[in-house]
């Protein structure tokens, strides 16, 4: 994608002051100017407007003096769509403005998005390659120029590769020998590993044999135990039918025992008692039959004297409510002469408020001014503290004003050098020039040299002097050759060393008169924080003036407070009495309605006591009647008692009976037991042998004995067993591990070969790519060499390591060794020619090209340019005058040398 610059628009951007556009156009356009007429600076601004690029570590330096900000505006065409843009940015604040043809702006908010579109119009994969492709293709800056032809291989290599793309080649192939070294160390760890396993696995056909050993060992010890369970298991069948035999028989034995011996007997006694029980219930029941007329009597006096007891409960009730009433009765009238006393001191207390309000209103009233009084006692001491502070921030601030008053006399004491950086730079080009000519110029004496003495002079020989064009003798050789040693020396011994000495003098003035330049550039910003100290002094002196006058406004006032005080000590009292009156009124307000309630609650307290006196005669002779029943009770109470304890026994007659019955039939059954039992021990007796039992136990025991020992040996051979099997699958892993190892090793070392393939594919095809590219741009370049040297018996080489030289009658003429004239004609059309290649942005800028060109060689340069088809704008920086005549658009610069700004002359 290419552009065409439509405009170039500066304002206090370096030596630029007011707004001005510089309109450009197709073709090749010449931007003409002296020394420091500001000519550069339009490339400069054009580099740092669209790619982010600028001649100064500052981007500050790029606003011209006293200024705070500038900035640069470049108008475009984008040829593929047709549509207009104008980029803006300011110099000396970090921003971006990008507007369409109309002047809307298209709202790019951040610097990243703003390069992103940037490269999208230019054709520009990144934006970190934007500077690249300017410092080496757009606009190569005149310092670099030749200066990249005469480094060294590496450094040209390092110089041209990134602008070719062939630095992506040289990273790769960087990045797969680091790979290779990493899959190199990686099997060196494998086959280390393998080594060591191998030296393990030596072990491997022994322990396997070993491992079948012990399964032999196991196996026959396994059998020997299944016929010894076999035998053992027999014997336990015998023995536990025979301890089952002996169980039975000593069981029955006890059992036998026990019913002769205590079952029998006990239910013998159990059936003595139960017939004791029974005579004792009869007994019982024959006592109750004879008193249960008298018992009868005695509860049916209990029942009417509980009902009694409960109306005589009802009567004493009665009596305590009749008391209470009484005691009621009483209260109420205490409370209705207390409440009349109460009426009597709230007419009293409401006579001494009326009288006391007054001084009252007075100690409150004094209260509160003396409490205002304290706060501006408050107030003083806040004030005194505050003024403390400002008398120190005061002298705090004074000492930063002098400081910075110092700082500003020291940095105006630079003014007048700082004011010398321009016309300092301006000179250093111009030394710089003419140290570019004394070269340019020796140089070419020494071709004139070199050329005189490759002459071949015959007596018939007409050859034109190349310096004269007087034919050439010998003689006149001689003295051409001396007179040009001569000038040779002159230059190199006296003017070049006085020249390359006053530029490192200006050099170290330069840097002087930045260093001065940035103290000056200063002094706004510290004038700016005078002013605001400054201001913070007034600010705090006005603050302490009001603060003082506030103060002794509070002292006068302040003065009336002990005799205020000593007002308010006497009227204490006096309060205290008011309140003490007031709170006696506020208390008593309800009292006459009380007096009305405690009257009526007493009224009803005698109706009350009257009902009550009448219910009470209701109970009139109950405590006789009550002695009379208690006389039956007294009467009938052994005869109760007497009942009362043989009732249960004689109760329980039937179920003595039935227990009789119960304890003969169980004796029955015992006995019927015994005999059975008695049976069974005979029967038992004849079956069981004892002898046998002791031999089947001996017999269990060392059959035991003898498997005990079996398992030991067969617990032993099966961990021998274990740890064999445990072993043997230790080294079949490491087996495993060393067979996967070594597939390992086999794909590592197959990658290996790999990235070994690929680095030197990557090596030999950047070299390959290199090769093609300074083939096709060499054999271009050499055909613009020789248009502009006129010359088609010279040649022009770039080969693959980007090293430049001339070939004239099969002799090699390296650049160092080329003349001025010669070395910008080489190094221009190589530049050319890369732009034709590479230009796709379209447009190129040449900064002093035609140094050490000769009329006719600018001639062909111009002509040349005109040839170039890839681009459609080149714009040529130049103080050379010539090309005004030569290209079809010119722009004329000149320096206002009284406001020190750059103008446009003409277009």
């Amino acid at each position: 994608m290419s552009i065409v610059i439509d405009q170039v628009t500066l304002e206090s951007f370096k030596s630029y002051g007011d707004e001005t556009t510089i309109d450009l156009g197709n073709g090749v356009t010449a931007i003409l100017g002296d020394n420091g007429s500001g000519k550069s600076t339009i490339q400069e601004g054009v580099g740092y407007a669209l790619f982010d690029t600028h001649p100064f570590r500052n981007q500050d330096r790029l606003v011209r003096d006293g200024e705070s900000s500038g900035h640069v505006e470049v108008t475009f065409t984008n040829r593929a769509t047709g549509e207009t843009y104008t980029v803006r940015r300011w110099a000396g604040r970090s921003k971006y403005d990008v507007l369409d043809e109309n002047g809307d702006n298209l709202g790019l908010d951040t610097n990243s998005e703003v390069k992103d579109w940037i490269c999208n119009q230019l054709g520009i994969d990144n934006p970190d390659d934007l500077s690249e492709a300017w410092e080496r293709s757009v606009g190569v800056p005149q310092t670099d120029f030749l200066s990249d032809f005469t480094k060294t291989e590496t450094e040209r290599i390092d110089t041209f590769d990134p602008l070719f793309d062939i630095e992506r080649y040289r990273e790769a192939y960087k990045s797969l020998g680091g790979l290779e070294e990493e899959f190199e160390g990686d099997i060196d760890e494998l086959e280390e590993e393998i080594t060591r396993l191998e030296a393990k696995l030596e072990d491997l056909p022994e322990v396997k044999d070993e491992v079948e050993e012990h399964e032999e060992a196991v196996e026959e010890l396994e059998q020997k135990l299944q016929s010894l369970d076999e035998e053992i298991q027999e014997l336990e069948e015998e023995e536990e039918e025979l301890e089952e035999l002996e169980d039975n028989l000593r069981e029955a034995r006890q059992e036998l025992e026990s019913l002769e011996e205590t079952k029998i007997p006990a239910q013998r006694d159990a059936l003595e008692k139960a017939k004791e029980r029974r005579e004792e219930a009869k007994e019982a029941k024959e006592i109750i039959e004879d008193i249960e007329d008298d018992y009868q009597r005695h509860e049916n006096a209990q029942d009417r004297l509980g009902d009694l007891e409960e109306k005589r409960d009802e009567r004493d009730q009665l009596e305590d409510d009749l008391s209470d009433l009484g005691g009621q009765i009483d209260r109420l009238k205490d409370r209705i002469s207390r409440h009349k006393q109460d009426l009597r001191e709230v007419r009293e207390a409401r006579e001494t408020v009326e009288e006391l309000e007054p001084k009252k209103d007075r100690y409150e009233s004094l209260e509160e001014q003396i409490s205002d009084l304290e706060d501006d006692e408050d107030r003083i001491e806040e004030i005194d503290e505050r003024l403390e502070e400002i008398d120190d921030e005061i002298e705090e601030l004074e000492a930063e004003a002098d400081e910075i008053e110092a700082e500003i006399d020291d940095a105006e004491a630079n003014r007048e050098e700082a004011e010398r950086l321009s016309d300092l730079q301006e000179e250093r080009q111009d030394l710089i020039a003419r140290e570019q000519r004394l070269e340019n110029e020796r140089d070419n004496l020494r071709d004139q040299n070199q050329e005189l003495r490759e002459l071949d002079l015959d007596e018939e020989s007409e050859v034109s002097c190349p310096t004269c064009d007087r034919p050439v003798t010998p003689d006149h050789r001689e003295k051409v050759i001396e007179r040009n040693e001569g000038r040779i020396e002159e230059i190199t011994e006296d003017e070049l060393p006085e020249v390359e000495g006053d530029i490192e003098q200006i050099e170290e003035e330069i840097e002087s008169a930045q260093d001065a330049k940035e103290a000056v550039d200063e002094i706004p910003r510290l004038e700016d924080k005078l002013e605001r100290v400054e201001g913070e002094i007034d600010d705090l002196r006005e603050e302490k003036q009001e603060l003082r006058d506030e103060r002794d406004e509070l002292e006068d006032e302040v003065a009336a407070l002990p005799e205020k005080r000593d007002d308010l000590d006497d009227l204490e009292g006096v309060v205290d009495d008011y309140h003490t009156a007031k709170a006696t009124v506020e208390s008593a307000d309800d009292v006459p309605e009380k007096l009305r309630d405690t009257r009526d609650e007493l009224g009803e307290k005698r109706v009350e006591y009257r009902e009550l006196r009448d219910d009470l005669a209701e109970y009139e002779g109950l405590d006789d009647e009550i002695d009379r029943v208690k006389e039956v009770i007294d009467e009938t109470a052994d005869a109760h008692t007497k009942y009362v304890k043989n009732e249960d026994e004689a109760a329980k007659l039937p179920d003595r009976r039935q227990e009789v019955e119960d304890e003969q039939e169980e004796l029955k059954e015992l006995k019927s037991e015994r005999d059975d039992v008695e049976d069974r021990v005979e029967s038992l007796q004849e079956e069981f042998d004892a002898e046998r039992l002791n031999e089947v136990q001996e017999e269990l025991g060392e059959l035991n004995t003898q498997h005990a020992k079996t398992e030991q040996k067969l617990d032993d051979a099966q961990e021998d067993l274990e740890e064999a099997r445990d072993e043997l699958a230790e080294l079949e892993e490491k087996q495993e591990r060393k067979q996967g190892l070594e597939d390992e090793v086999t794909e590592l070392e197959r990658d290996q070969e790999f990235a070994r393939w690929a680095r030197n594919s990557l090596q030999q095809g950047a070299e390959d790519l290199r090769d093609l590219i300074t083939s096709e741009i060499g054999d271009r370049a050499n055909a613009i060499f020789q248009q502009l040297r006129g010359n088609p018996t010279e040649t022009l080489v770039w080969d693959k390591t980007y090293n430049l030289r001339v070939r004239v009658r099969g002799q090699n003429k390296p650049f160092d060794t080329l003349s001025g004239g010669e070395k910008m004609a080489a190094a221009l059309s190589v530049r050319l020619a890369i732009l034709e290649q590479l230009a796709s942005v379209g447009v190129a800028f040449l900064d002093e090209p035609t140094a050490n060109l000769d009329q006719q060689k600018k001639q062909n340069l111009v002509n040349q340019l005109d040839d170039l088809d890839q681009l459609n704008q080149l714009l040529v920086v130049s103080h050379d005058r010539t090309f005004e005549s030569m290209t079809e658009r010119t722009i004329e610069l000149e320096k206002d040398e009284d406001r020190e700004v750059t103008r446009v002359v003409s277009e």
